[in-house]
């Protein structure tokens, strides 16, 4: 169908649901669209809609006219490292809206989600929608607000699972959190990626932590529906030798804040990512590891991790 002809088609929604990290997300997008050209890294995650179960999240994606801008719309941020100066946050009374500029043309992406970010409208250039992952790319960020206030948060990080446990690697980009994965899947038995980019956490009220594959794995493909428990966290960073301690209170605080994400501008949002932060902390051990990409570094890591049990 030519894009004029779609713009001016009954646009009929249907809807689809997603189990990510234990949580139902309902997506509705017009009939005449594909789901699984819209996500293509969502396959595993669909689920069948529980009834008695309310949505941790729901998206509805537009095809129409993208709503002229709000003159009281307040800037937050135009800030990003994914999308440079094409992006946008604002405030209004009622809404954030998150705006990036389309890759092709003039059009844009917008994002209107309510103050807790568990409803969302995204309106977005059909002609794009096949050809880029920026409708994903939202839907992470209200997933990843909305879920805060139910202990659950994204967090920017390279995980491997070994028998039922997860290690989490952070560091800034170009750490080498991918490489340390694979060198642990490369010389540790029975290792193997569980998500290389944005997995989550998820506390219980049983005091268990467990970490999640997500729809979010960045260039990696490894989009799985599994669940594990949390063994440890550690930082890292590039150094000419290698090296581990143990991080706790404050210290640990440090390394685990920079990789979760929350709205700073939503005091609610940030005080429940910081009670998550607290109990993974009393939870897990938390280490930074100065190291060189080689496999000393990834040995030293596994035998200090597995020996340290949580808590």
């Amino acid at each position: 169908m030519e894009y004029q002809q779609f713009l001016n088609a009954p646009q009929q929604v249907r809807s689809a649901y997603f189990r990510i990290a234990d949580h139902l997300v309902r997506i509705d997008i017009p009939v005449l669209l594909a789901m699984d050209k819209c996500l293509p890294t969502f396959s595993a995650f669909i689920a069948d809609p529980d009834v008695l179960e309310e949505p941790l999240l729901s998206v509805s994606l537009s095809i129409a006219e993208v709503p002229q801008d709000d003159p009281q719309a307040k800037l937050l941020s135009d800030i990003s490292v994914l999308w440079n100066e094409s992006f946008r946050f604002e405030e209004t009374a009622d809404h954030y809206i998150t705006t990036i500029q389309a890759s092709t043309g003039s059009g844009i992406w917008k994002m209107v989600s309510s103050k807790d970010f568990v409803r969302s409208i995204i309106y977005a250039p059909v002609c794009e929608l096949y050809l880029t992952a920026k409708f994903s790319w939202l839907i992470m960020i209200a997933y990843g607000q909305a879920a805060l206030q139910r202990h659950t948060a994204l967090i920017h990080a390279s995980v491997v699972k070994r028998k039922g446990i997860g290690y989490i690697f952070l560091g800034k980009s170009g750490t080498g959190k991918s490489t340390h994965s694979r060198l642990w899947i490369e010389n540790i038995k029975d290792t193997t990626l569980l998500n290389d980019d944005n997995p989550a956490i998820r506390l219980y009220d049983n005091g268990e932590v467990a970490v999640f594959g997500t729809p979010w794995s960045g260039k990696t493909a490894c989009y799985k529906q599994e669940m594990v428990g949390l063994g440890a966290i550690i930082r890292l960073e590039q150094a000419p030798f290698n090296k581990l301690q143990w991080r706790q209170g404050k210290e640990a605080l440090i390394a685990l804040l920079p990789s979760i994400s929350a709205i700073r501008w939503n005091p609610h949002l940030y005080a429940n990512m910081l009670q998550i932060i607290e109990t993974v902390i009393q939870h897990a051990p938390i280490g930074l590891l100065q190291c060189l990409p080689n496999k000393e570094a990834a040995c030293l890591c596994y035998a200090e991790a597995s020996r340290i049990r949580p808590r």
